[in-house]
Order: structure tokens, then sequence, then C-alpha cells
């Protein structure tokens, strides 16, 4: 594969290489993971119209989600693109897929109020320009995940840097910005910077930095979702009681602070997020990812007795009432 060459060539360094090279091998232990039809008894979907109240979820596949109340919509790491493995682990150079990035926008609310990426990889940033044009929505994110969408395209004028610990309302929805860590790949995060090195657009995989990962706690309509794309166990969830806690499931860390989550979180619905494999195009269906476990997520979510466990598949909306 000229890894060698590759890294030479300065299409990515050492560490952006690692990153890699750490993806393609935990990936490709199993090409192809089972999809939801062990599970029809979990899937959440609404019977017909959109009832007139409560909060619409529609999942984009990875981390993605849009949720709509009353007209408005927000959406979280919309990400079409799905770039292929063999790309990321040769550090190819990236850009939105823009038919399936169309293909995916078919689904969504033509106007957004806001974007919120929970961190800066490309599976949850590459996207976004082109998602904040086509909706006119503004992004809010952590100023490392900002600079990068503004290299990529980004309007600067709505791009806006937070922190955890603050609080943003738009339109319906009240924002509460939360710490969060990243799951570790092999005992690493995956492009794990803060900040992207060169002052260019970022161009490969590892121009994507992880920077600071964020949660948030959307909470409209006296209904509160917490949302998140992994964690490790030295950093939980607030002790909040919510309506649907979407929790990041890809890797072992996060499954790993499962139970201590939800007893933290003590939400309605649990839906675990992140679990696909976002390697393969929308258009396939939805697999589970080669390193998630669903069996044991399911297990654990009994054993917790907290809330009720659903599953989303792609593009088909689930309304969260309210209790």
């Amino acid at each position: 594969m000229q890894l060698a060459a590759i890294q030479r060539s300065g299409r990515i360094g050492c560490k952006g290489l690692k990153g890699a090279l750490l993806l393609f091998f935990g990936f490709s232990t199993q090409i192809l993971g089972a999809g939801l039809n062990s599970y029809t008894d979990l899937i959440a979907k609404d019977a017909g119209a959109m009832p007139r109240s409560g909060v619409r979820v529609t999942y984009l596949g990875t981390n993605g989600y849009q949720f709509e109340f009353q007209g408005h919509a927000l959406l979280v790491d919309p990400y079409f693109s799905r770039v292929d493995l063999f790309s990321i682990a040769l550090g190819s150079r990236l850009q939105p897929n823009i038919s399936r990035v169309e293909g995916g926008m078919r689904y969504l609310a033509p106007k957004a109020d806001a974007i919120l990426v929970t961190h800066g990889h490309f599976d949850h940033l590459l996207d976004v320009p082109i998602v904040m044009s086509r909706t006119h929505a503004r992004l809010i994110t952590s100023a490392s995940a900002v600079e990068l969408a503004k290299r990529a395209g980004a309007s600067s004028p709505k791009a806006f840097g937070v922190s955890a610990g603050d609080v943003r309302r738009v339109g319906p929805w009240k924002i509460r910005v939360l710490p969060a860590t990243h799951d570790r790949l092999f005992g690493k995060v995956p492009f794990d910077q803060r900040q992207m090195r060169s002052s260019g657009p970022p161009q490969h995989p590892a121009d994507w930095v992880c920077g600071e990962p964020l949660a948030f706690l959307i909470e409209v309509g006296d209904q509160r979702i917490y949302i998140d794309s992994g964690g490790t166990p030295t950093q939980l969830p607030p002790r909040e009681r919510v309506d649907l806690a979407i929790l990041g499931m890809a890797l072992p860390d996060s499954r790993a602070r499962l139970p201590r989550a939800l007893e933290r979180l003590e939400p309605r619905y649990i839906l675990p997020s992140h679990q696909d494999n976002f390697f393969q195009p929308l258009d396939a269906g939805f697999q589970f990812g080669p390193l998630t476990d669903f069996s044991r997520v399911r297990r654990d979510c009994q054993q917790a007795n907290h809330g009720r466990l659903i599953l989303l598949d792609y593009f088909r909306p689930w309304t969260l009432r309210k209790k």
C-alpha cells in the first residue's frame, strides 16, 4: 500500500499515519457487520404523519441527527459522504461527496436553526460547511472545530465557538454545552491533536483533528435530550434526568461507561449512537460497525433498568412525546 511513501510525501505526518493505521487495522477486523433485522423489536419509528406534539428525531447515520419541533430544526453531526476505509487508511485527500450529501439532505428540513458538532473528526465535520450553506444554519462547536470548518469553507459570521459550561439559545432550543472525551482505539484517540498544524484548509484525514470533544444537553418543549459521540469512564454525563439519552457506542471505552452514564441520566429512552459502519454508503443500509458490541449494550441496558432501549434506522423519523 506504499504507506511509507505516503508519509514521506507529507500527505500525513507520523502521528496522522499512526492514527490512520489504528483506524485501518481496527475497522478491518470484520468486513461486514450485522444489520437491524435481529432487533426489529427495538426499532422505533412513527407510524404515519408527524404527530402534532413532541420532538421528531431522524437518524442521519454515524452520529448525525435532525431534531424538529414546531417548524424548527436542529442538526447534530450531519455526515453523508461516508468516505471509504481505504481512503482513510491511506491518508487520501478528502472532499465531500456532493451526490451523497444531496441525497442525505433530501430528508432534512429546508432550513435549520443550528448545527451542533461534537468534535472535529471528518465523520462529524466534513460535510458541515455544505449543510450550513444549504440550510442557512449557524454552527455551534468547539473553537478548534470552528477553525477547521472555516478553513473548509464555512461562513465565518455563522460559526460560533463554545466551551463546556456555555449556554446558547437558538429559536426554541436551549443548548447547554458539556465536557466530553473521545473513545480510544487501542489506547489512543485517533487524530487527537487540539489544533491543525498546517495553515491551509483540511485536506487529509489527519487534518480533521479531534480538538475539544463536547456533549450537548438540548431542552425544547419541556423535554430534554442528551447527546454525545462517545466517551470514557473518566468523564461521565452530568447528573441530570433526561427524556432521551443518545450515547456514542462505537468503541469499548464508551461501552464501559454505559451503566454509570445511565445511572446519572435516568433517561426515559436510551438510543445508542455511532455504532453503524460509517465507511459504507447510507444506501447500503444499516450495518453495525466491526468494533461495536450491541449484544453487550442491550444486556447492560437491561441490567441497569434505566429507560427503554430503542434503535433508529436511517431517515425513519420517530417522535419523542411528552411523558
